[in-house]
């Protein structure tokens, strides 16, 4: 595994997120989640030096987050950072949300937190329903490490927020076919001059970068039927 400092962290360069964990029912999103298939995916990550695990309210309907909360528990809270993010039209009570969320991880602090897809629709609510502050002011307890955001905002969106205080970090939409045919680059450049730390998702586009030819498939398919 490679790993980069991060204001003094060792972080690998590759983390785990915690989407589409093994689940009762593929179809639905909501679905709970079967806690020890996502046991095998965290340690298997663990064994190959993965040290950044993502996860979200939404994802699962909370139940990423209680799952990550068992399955760490095995391990030692300095050996892993934990990220997860509050997203406004999920539930508009941040204090809430937070405080649950801590509980749901069995943590007392999260390392890296972010105001969840920030758009052009959702900007004024984030910028006006008091969660920055507040969050800044757990950020000043030691409940969170770095603040920063997520987006699949367009520039105009992007540029606005980035000015409303000094983000730690950003987590971005990146692969070859958003920097190619989209405004991925643009993006970066963006977050670059603001000199704000870029973090990468969707890096084969939620799985659609990874569906190869028919041929190819059924290798992979042969070689691993589940």
């Amino acid at each position: 595994m490679n790993y980069i400092d991060f204001n003094g962290l060792k972080l690998s360069q590759l983390g785990l997120g915690c989407m589409r964990f093994p689940a009762s029912d593929i179809t639905d999103p909501n679905a709970p989640i079967i806690y020890p298939e996502a046991q095998k995916i965290i340690d298997a990550a663990f064994a190959a030096g993965i040290n950044y695990l993502d996860t979200a309210p939404m994802y699962n309907t909370c139940d990423s987050e209680k799952c990550l909360g068992e399955c760490l528990k095995k391990y030692p809270r300095d050996s892993y950072c934990l990220a997860t993010k509050f997203y406004y039209d999920l539930d508009p009570d941040y204090e809430r949300v937070f405080r649950q969320q801590l509980e749901r991880l069995q943590t007392d602090y999260i390392d890296f937190y972010l105001i969840h897809a920030l758009d052009k629709k959702n900007i004024e609510k984030y910028m006006n329903c008091g969660v920055i502050p507040f969050l800044e002011e757990q950020k000043r307890q030691g409940k969170i490490r770095y603040l920063g955001f997520s987006a699949h905002a367009d520039r105009d969106t992007l540029r606005t927020f980035t000015t409303l205080r000094d983000w730690d970090f950003v987590l971005l939409q990146l692969n070859y076919y958003d920097w190619l045919y989209d405004t991925a680059e643009e993006e970066y450049k963006l977050m670059v001059e603001h000199g704000i730390p870029v973090f990468v998702m969707e890096s084969v586009r939620g799985g659609s970068l990874a569906d190869l030819t028919p041929e190819a498939n059924q290798m992979l398919l042969d070689a691993h039927p589940d």
